[in-house]
């Protein structure tokens, strides 16, 4: 079974989420790091998903482009 490329988490104090690769996510926990919330450091994350493909977690949700950056507006 091959594993996801993407995990979507969520903070829960401040209720944003975030994709991280699973590569990234592995090599962090093998140094002894660990996740926490990009946006105010919290550590009370869940995961919320898996997925192969970005176009996967993008479908779940409303994207839209604001200044050539993708803003999440639902």
């Amino acid at each position: 079974m091959k594993m996801k490329e993407y995990i979507v988490y969520r903070c829960k104090i401040c209720g944003k989420t975030f994709i991280l690769l699973s590569e990234e996510v592995k090599f962090n926990e093998k140094q002894g790091n660990y996740v926490s919330c990009p946006f105010k450091g919290h550590k009370n994350i869940v995961v919320t998903g898996a997925y192969d493909s970005i176009k996967e977690c993008m479908q779940e949700r409303s994207y839209k482009r604001d200044k050539g950056k993708m803003k999440q507006i639902k």
